[in-house]
């Protein structure tokens, strides 16, 4: 849609950040501001020279650059490709790793172990529908359906398999998300300097480089893609903009099942951005409708493609039934959630030990989580690649400052925003109210604009009505008498998507057809709708709230139990919203500072730099942390360094570095890191079993068995760590040394791979050379196996 360019007499809405872009002069309504002076004023009146004192001075190279700075972001509108240049160098900047990286954390299993990037087995590059994230077939999957990130990472793969590349495009489409909000923010602001300020606020902000850096976070950057691309298509006119957002929340879906959250908010946005999107023709309720059938369409065609291609086993809670009498709401969720059909998701303690806990615990947990990490979005002093146990432990009580913090966040947010909301709909209706006599008076296009769109209202009535009678012929008729077996063949949930494209579609015909409100001629903003100022702040204000809490929602651990307490890559669905509020608040702030406009003389003040000033600390400490976060992805080394500094009650950040440390042959700094590590999670098999194998690789496996037993004992089915601990055994000649307690563990766990292994080994490992080969496990670095 395109829009009249604001006037130098209009009111505007939101002030811009700095203080030269709230001069009342331009040149043209698309030029550079001129001075604010007219051309025979002379110098200020603070200048101390008179008008007669000659020509100025030639501007310095500093206050040229300057210009042209100021120019390029508040000269002419913006668009993506004048967005994503700055924005695509600030990312590169921040979040770039070293060339010489390697594959840290879950990139090993993600890339190097995944059996459908490697293509093993015959797998095929379609084959990604039937895989999850990490590669794996349905029936061993933890519960991650990704399959446009696996799609992007075996093409590239094919190409390089360098660590660089693969992490470097996910820079690229974090600047591509900034420039697509900050085209989002001018759409509904009009307003150039907030516009590239909410899209810096969002490429900076410290808390999302795991998943900028991470190249796992590729799913949260693509998932988010598609929630700011459904956003933007707010902007097209009725009839496109429903196609536009099922394409964008149906990619965002398939990129991480997070992007489930555009279902509610997408049509929120759009019931309050609609004036501002389409100020002659708002329709915000209509719009907001079609908004809702097309992203409730595209999570609903989601769910039923995942069920086909990917067939996971029923969690176990879901696949008992209820008992009888259960209430009705109880067995509605139920149906809704067997009929979602999510993956059974991994529990373990020490990944999320709010699994283990009570309902009241895990949710005061969670709010104490949530409130630590909306903290970091405004001041991320500690970030870190883990929050393992004891980082986050079950807390002791319910209530404390973390859980009454978190819960106030929980529900203030959306309060706030409705305030804001309904603050807006005053300032609209005081204005049509004031404006009625005015608007009676303008003419658009000698008349005729204010008319209505006789082809498109009946072009829109009859596809419309023609699609709900055909859907009600199918229900009444033919379905009963079971004909059109292809529409019979749709699941019922299925069945009205064959008739909704004609129905949204005739919809929006209506109304692109509808009497637009009055508008002048002229592209004086003034006599736009709404008019007052400030109404573009409170309603992007109020979408930004909203959208933090129920964007969070799905990963707060409240709802359902993740395999994860808590991620920094979870708030980049979140970080959209807070961008857009952290954003308006500056410019509000501004505006209470230096006013709406500013004289020549005022520009100059100490109240019109104070926002500025605020600005550049905010922006330029969380480009630092970003920057220094973005230092720990080097290699893994620094990595888990950097983290168990970071987290240092973390089991895994001290384990993990332990093994860092001794694949580089410091093997006494991976004695006591384990050590500290076994100390932290005492019930932690790893923990144990990587002690004894540290003492074992130092000689010294006599020593190491006492660690060995324990960490079997606690994890009797942990195969990978029993093959660990009974090859190095081997590897010392200490294996027979230790056979009366090996089979008497083994006697003591019937049926787990603890005695399976202990026996075959104690009885074939002078064959096998140890362990048999295909048990194995992986090593460091190394790719699936066969």
């Amino acid at each position: 849609m395109t829009y009249p360019p604001p006037s130098p007499s209009a009111e505007h809405d939101v002030p811009e950040l700095m203080p030269d872009a709230l001069d009342d002069d331009t040149t043209t309504p698309y030029g550079p501001p001129s001075s604010g002076m007219p051309p025979s004023a002379g110098p200020p009146p603070s200048s101390g020279m008179p008008p007669s004192a000659g020509p100025p001075a030639e501007p310095s190279f500093l206050g040229d650059a300057a210009r042209r700075v100021r120019d390029y972001f508040l000269a002419l509108d913006p668009t993506f490709l004048s967005a994503i240049a700055p924005l695509a160098l600030i990312a590169v900047i921040l979040f770039t790793r070293a060339p010489s990286t390697n594959y840290i954390f879950d990139e090993q299993e993600a890339l190097l172990a995944n059996p459908y990037v490697n293509a093993k087995g015959g797998i095929g590059f379609l084959d990604a529908i039937h895989r999850d994230f990490w590669g794996l077939p349905p029936d061993r999957s933890v519960g991650s359906y990704r399959p446009l990130p696996n799609f992007l990472w075996r093409t590239i793969w094919a190409v390089t398999k360098q660590p660089f590349f693969h992490h470097f495009y996910n820079v690229l489409f974090h600047a591509v998300n900034g420039a697509l909000l900050t085209c989002v923010t001018f759409w509904l602001t009009r307003r150039r300097g907030l516009a590239y300020l909410t899209g810096l606020l969002f490429v900076g902000c410290a808390v999302l480089t795991e998943a900028v850096s991470g190249i796992v976070g590729i799913a949260d950057v693509l998932g988010g893609m598609g929630a700011i691309a459904a956003l933007a298509a707010l902007a097209l006119p009725a009839w496109a903009m429903p196609f536009g957002v099922f394409a964008a929340v149906l990619f965002g879906l398939f990129s991480k099942e997070s992007a489930l959250v555009c279902v509610p908010l997408v049509p929120f946005a759009a019931l309050i951005a609609a004036p501002l999107t389409h100020p002659t023709r708002p329709a915000r309720f209509v719009r907001a409708l079609l908004a809702l059938l097309a992203a409730g369409a595209a999570f609903v065609l989601y769910v039923e493609l995942r069920r086909r291609w990917f067939p996971a086993p029923m969690p176990a809670e879901l696949a008992a039934p209820l008992p009888e009498g259960a209430p009705l709401v109880k067995r509605a969720l139920h149906e809704a959630l067997v009929w979602f059909h999510q993956a059974p998701l991994p529990r373990d303690p020490l990944n999320n030990p709010l699994g283990a806990a009570d309902m009241p615990h895990r949710i005061a947990g969670a709010l104490r989580v949530y409130w630590r990490g909306l903290t970091q979005i405004v001041f991320p002093w500690t970030l870190s690649g883990d929050y393992s146990y004891p980082q986050e432990p079950v807390p002791d009580r319910l209530v404390f400052f973390g859980s009454v913090a978190g819960a106030a966040m929980m529900v203030l947010p959306p309060l706030g925003s409705l305030a804001l909301w309904i603050a807006a709909l005053r300032r609209e209706h005081l204005e049509r109210r004031e404006r009625r006599s005015v608007r009676a008076a303008f003419l658009v296009d000698g008349g005729q604009a204010t008319s209505r769109r006789w082809p498109l209202l009946l072009a829109g009535a009859l596809l419309a009505i023609a699609a709900a009678a055909l859907a009600a012929y199918d229900w009444h008729v033919l379905r009963p008498a079971g004909r059109v077996p292809l529409l019979r063949a749709l699941p019922l949930v299925l069945w009205p998507l064959p008739f909704l494209p004609a129905f949204l579609l005739g919809l929006g015909l209506l109304v692109e057809g509808a009497r637009p409100l009055p508008c002048p001629a002229t592209a004086d903003r003034s006599a736009w709708v709404p008019l007052r100022r400030g109404y573009a702040g409170l309603c992007i204000a109020a979408i930004g709230l909203t959208w933090v809490v129920v964007s969070y929602f799905p990963h707060s651990n409240i709802p359902v139990v993740l395999p994860t307490v808590r991620a920094e890559r979870f708030w980049y669905f979140p970080a959209i919203g807070s961008s857009l509020v952290l954003a308006v608040a500056f410019s509000w702030l501004h505006e209470a500072l230096a006013g709406s406009t500013l004289t020549p003389r005022a520009r100059w003040s100490w109240r019109a730099w104070v926002t500025p000033a605020l600005f550049v600390l905010f922006f330029g400490f969380q480009c630092a942390q970003a920057y220094r976060h973005a230092m720990d992805y080097r290699n893994d080394l620094d990595f888990w360094a950097a983290t168990k500094e970071a987290v240092p009650n973390s089991a895994k950040a001290h384990l993990n570095y332990s093994v860092m440390k001794g694949a580089r042959g410091d093997l006494e700094t991976r004695l006591s890191e384990s050590k500290i590590a076994m100390d932290l999670a005492p019930t932690w098999p790893m923990a144990h079993v990587y002690t004894g194998d540290t003492l074992c690789r130092m000689h010294r496996p006599d020593e190491a068995f006492p660690h060995y037993q324990r960490g079997m004992e606690l994890g009797p089915n942990e195969l990978s760590l029993i093959a660990l601990a009974l090859q190095c055994l081997h590897d010392e000649q200490r294996l027979t040394a230790h056979d009366a307690e090996l089979r008497r563990l083994a006697e003591e766990h019937p049926g787990t791979w603890l005695a399976y292994l202990a026996i075959d080994t104690l009885d074939n490992g002078a064959t096998h050379g140890g362990v048999d080969p295909k048990y194995r496990p992986r090593g460091y670095n190394e790719g699936p196996k066969e």
